[in-house]
């Protein structure tokens, strides 16, 4: 039931041809699976309450923190950070091929 319900098998044959421990491990990825999800449920919230926080100006009145959307996410920062994470890896093993060539010459 759990192969039909949790893992998305659509015949019997796909469960008949499941061993067990390809079972356990296919039903513990699903349950990591949930908990990454809850993560992102919990997160969605506390960057709801974060973005409606305030901070006092003045005695009585208060303002929000993030006056603007781009102040609370920066889209293009976070584009540039993932391109540049890209780079570097690039980067750290382009020399491995030329290495490599030389060894088996």
């Amino acid at each position: 039931m759990d192969c039909f319900r949790y893992l998305g098998f659509k015949s019997i044959a796909e469960v008949d041809r499941l061993t067990i421990p390809e079972y356990e491990l296919m039903m513990e990825a699903w349950q990591l699976k949930k908990v990454d999800d809850n993560r992102l449920v919990h997160w969605q919230a506390f960057l709801n309450f974060a973005v409606r926080a305030t901070k006092k100006v003045g005695k009585r009145k208060e303002r929000p923190v993030y006056s603007r959307f781009d102040k609370f996410f920066d889209y293009e920062k976070e584009i540039k950070k993932v391109k540049n994470k890209k780079a570097e890896k690039k980067e750290r093993f382009s020399g491995i091929g030329k290495l490599l060539r030389r060894e088996g010459a």
